[in-house]
């Protein structure tokens, strides 16, 4: 640097060598086959649960499983899972109501274990929603066609010049005057003044409410929010009918929000005179089967049972009457919709049936007239009749009836009671009984009814349409309906009538969820979700659904689908490909090799289900690949040596010590005999105990005795947890012979435990006779390798040498300290030599080289441990 001016300069340097931090030497990679999980993804778990959660519980196609809990319970702290079965996973393809494919979900995990899942579908309304204006008329007025008339309202806020709306006359008692469209001229607080395209007769309580022009693609809600681009804007007029657009643009202003549509939806009145609707629940039992094109599932009346019958619709209730009421619409249980036809019927489409179970129709309401069957009366007096009635008014009238022969009763409301005309016999049981409508209205119609009537709504009596003046509610779905003076019933006989009110229509956001069940019980839920991209809930962003839900992924939409509208979302779901599980080959064990040389933290390598290859050959080959990648990558492989019972005429320790002579040899590896008992942990297994490799729990021992003692330490004579027994009983003598082999032991000893005893590679090179001191080696190998990658470029010079040096001998010497090394003195622990002349030439150094040597004495394990006796004399 270049120091021009007068002033303090801050530089930093190097301070000396670069410390080395020891490798981690205790996490686990374990490759198998899982009951589910990614297939092919080196993934890191910290806890049994946690494998839990990702790869699922244990299964019978292996001991990936098994192993897992084995490391862990005995105090593993994390391990590598990599999936390697080619299961294939399950699939489902989402139609709408066309039969037109939408999209496609897929399990999560390849595997049989989504065959428990079920997919879902159903449209999802409250995510945004808006109102059109809505006011009543204060005052009454005339409005002629084509001539500017001042309406007065309450308020007009909401309401701009230019805007569409829609005169509703209230109705007299006699007829029901059209809705007239009008244009907003102006407006004030309290008066906007109109131009209707026809004459209206206002009086007081008419209706002044926004609407949607026939050809418009802007629709503006004064109310209004959460709409977003890419939403399809369902709008629901009064009488019930529904149309929609696709939103392209959003503009909100304070509690208004204007909504450009790709197409117009055609004309929607904000509020009209219209029968009253409801939501009916019921239950549907039927067989039908899809049929047609597309392919559709017939519900008939004959299919439903109400939870209300009494108020349930009738048939006749369910057709469209327009303008008063559209179609009916069932929505059945697994969410299809559906509206009632010609056919007398409603129509459900899709390729597999519905369900039968609950549903709602959503259907015009009629006041059924009060009427009670199925009674048992005998003895009929006027405490019967009031304990049942006594809420109706004076003059009311109630018909008892019975079977053939009895004469009716007509009880007459009174001041005190009912008066019983004629008197009842004692002797004659009376099955009915019936609100008896009367010439007019004066005394009240009482009524059953799906929902409360309201003050000012209109009752169809005979051809009339009669205010409702009263409301007095008698318990249960039991309502008195009051009327003005003079209301004439022009049909005694009529028992059903029509509820008409001014409606209101609703306009929302029409998105759609999807559901998952596991077996039939709810799973998962998203909501909320669009078929546009543009759409911030679009249903295949990351983040939605992917990368959130834990069972399965959704596709996007092809590129061929249909736009995005009310037409083309998503109905309904059916399965399309079946999960499967298909048994690994030494091809995918090969594969996940590969793909472990992507992580580098494992120290540890293990393949428990190389114990179920039945091919000797392929499981020598399987054991040949494991080996090798731990050779390579400087990791230590712990295999499982075959369960091995033995038979009549058979020598099983014989035929362990050949089967490690011909499968296994390697100064990275160590082989360990028996397997072991352990309490089931399958869940669809009905043992109580099962026989697993012994891989898991060993490397679990090992990594607790590289986090308790270190490394250096010999993981020998170290106890096994969580095992109840071992499947063979081995003894010294047995031992004599399976050790020097390089079989290393896992022996049980009364009130010691079960231990591993043996701590040998499955070589025979002395050098490297013992697990701890490969390890040893490969810690330190490995931890220097990371730490000197500051070196490469650097100037190949005495100044470097040094530094490679320092750092690489307080390293040994840190690990000297802690026992890792022997000798009593750091020399005789280790050595490191660098430099021109020592390790290098100059021919070296012109080819780019830095050569370090590094000598270290790492400390054997006492594994025989010699006593010797003699006898001592006195003398002595």
């Amino acid at each position: 640097m270049t120091y021009l001016s007068p002033g303090v300069y801050i530089e930093e340097v190097p301070s000396g060598p670069q410390p080395i931090a020891a490798a981690p030497t205790s996490v686990v990679a374990i490759l198998g086959t899982t009951r589910k999980g990614p297939p092919l993804k080196p993934t890191r778990v910290t806890g049994w649960g946690d494998y839990v959660r990702t790869f699922g519980a244990p299964s019978s196609r292996g001991f990936t499983g098994e192993s897992v809990f084995g490391y862990f319970e005995n105090g593993g702290p994390a391990a590598w899972v990599i999936r390697v079965d080619p299961s294939t996973a399950a699939s489902w393809q989402v139609f709408d109501a066309s039969a037109r494919k939408s999209f496609a979900v897929t399990a999560g995990s390849p595997g049989a274990w989504a065959t428990s899942l079920g997919i879902g579908v159903r449209p999802d309304t409250g995510g945004a929603s808006g109102a059109f204006y809505r006011a009543e008329t204060v005052t009454a007025v005339t409005v002629a066609a084509g001539t500017p008339a001042t309406l007065q309202v309450p308020s007009t806020t909401g309401l701009r010049p230019g805007d569409a709306l829609v005169l509703v006359p209230i109705p007299d008692s006699g007829s029901v005057a059209p809705p007239v469209t009008a244009t907003v001229d102006s407006v004030t607080s309290s008066t906007v003044v109109v131009t209707a395209s026809g004459a209206a007769t206002m009086a007081p309580g008419s209706i002044v409410a926004g609407a949607l022009a026939n050809n418009s693609t802007t629709l503006f809600l004064p109310s209004g929010k959460g709409f977003h681009k890419g939403d399809v804007v369902v709008t629901t007029a009064p009488n019930g009918a529904r149309t929609g657009a696709q939103v392209t643009d959003v503009v909100a202003a304070r509690t208004s929000v204007t909504l450009t549509l790709a197409a117009a939806p055609g004309a929607v009145f904000g509020a009209a005179f219209v029968l009253r609707r409801a939501d009916f629940p019921a239950r549907a039992m039927f067989t039908n089967t899809p049929s047609g094109t597309p392919p559709t599932t017939n519900v008939p009346m004959s299919a439903l049972s109400f939870e209300r019958p009494l108020t349930a619709p009738a048939a006749s209730d369910l057709s469209a009457t327009a303008p008063q009421s559209a179609a009916a619409r069932i929505t059945m249980a697994d969410g299809r919709t559906g509206e009632w036809t010609g056919g007398n019927r409603f129509e459900i489409a899709g390729t597999t049936p519905p369900p039968s179970g609950p549903v709602t129709v959503n259907a015009p309401v009629s006041a059924v007239l009060l009427a009670d069957t199925g009674l048992s009366i005998t003895k009929l007096a006027q405490a019967d009749v009031s304990a049942s009635y006594g809420f109706l008014p004076k003059g009311a009238k109630v018909t008892y009836k019975g079977g053939t022969g009895v004469p009716s009763i007509e009880a007459t409301r009174t001041d005190s009671g009912f008066d019983l005309v004629p008197t009842p016999n004692d002797a004659h049981t009376y099955t009915e009984a019936s609100f008896t409508l009367q010439a007019n209205a004066n005394t009240g119609i009482a009524v059953r009814c799906a929902v409360k009537p309201r003050v000012g709504d209109r009752l169809a009596i005979h051809t009339a349409f009669a205010p409702i003046t009263g409301v007095d509610a008698a318990g249960g779905d039991i309502y008195v309906l009051s009327f003005a003076t003079g209301t004439a019933v022009g049909d005694t006989g009529q028992t059903r009538f029509g509820l008409f009110a001014v409606e209101s229509a609703s306009v929302a956001a029409e998105r759609f969820a999807l559901s998952v069940t596991v077996d039939g019980t709810a799973a998962e839920t998203f909501r909320g979700l669009s078929l546009s991209p543009e759409h911030p809930s679009y249903f295949a962003k990351d983040g939605v659904v992917n990368g959130v839900s834990g069972l399965v992924t959704v596709a996007p939409r092809d590129s061929a689908a249909p736009a995005v509208s009310q037409a083309s979302a998503p109905f309904y779901a059916a399965a399309d490909n079946i999960g499967a599980d298909k048994p690994a080959t030494n091809d995918d064990f090969r594969e996940g090799l590969v793909r472990l040389e992507e992580v580098d933290e494992p120290a540890m390598v293990i393949c428990p289900d190389l114990v179920t290859v039945e091919d000797s050959q392929l499981q020598a080959d399987l054991v040949g690949q494991v080996v090798t990648h731990c050779e390579n990558f400087r990791r230590f492989a712990v295999i499982d040596t075959p369960d091995l019972t033995g038979g009549p005429g058979t020598d099983v320790d014989a035929d362990l010590v050949k089967w490690r002579d011909t499968t296994l040899s390697s100064t990275y590896a160590a082989a360990y005999a028996p397997h072991l008992r352990i309490v089931t942990i399958d869940p669809d297994s009905p043992d109580r105990f099962t026989t697993v490799p012994p891989s898991g729990f060993v490397a679990g021992v090992i990594a607790r005795t590289d986090r308790l003692r270190g490394v250096h330490k010999a993981p020998g004579n170290e106890i096994v947890t969580g095992a109840i027994g071992l499947t063979q009983t081995y003894t010294q003598r047995r031992q004599d012979l399976l050790n020097p082999a390089g079989v290393n032991l896992i022996r049980a000893f009364p009130g010691r435990g079960t231990r591993l005893w043996g701590a040998r590679n499955a070589t025979d090179d002395t050098a490297w006779r013992y697990i701890n001191v490969r390890r040893l080696f490969n810690m330190i190998e490995t931890s220097v390798d990371r730490a000197l990658q500051w070196v490469v470029f650097e100037p190949n010079t005495a100044q470097t040498w040094i530094r490679i040096k320092v750092s690489v001998e307080n390293f040994l010497d840190q690990q000297w300290r802690a026992g890792a090394l022997a000798g009593t003195k750091p020399e005789q622990a280790y050595r490191v030599r660098v430099g021109l002349g020592e390790t290098m030439t100059e021919a070296d150094i012109d080819l780019g080289l830095v050569i370090t040597e590094v000598a270290i004495a790492p400390a054997k394990p006492a594994e025989f441990v010699v006593v010797r006796f003699s006898h001592k004399r006195l003398s002595e």
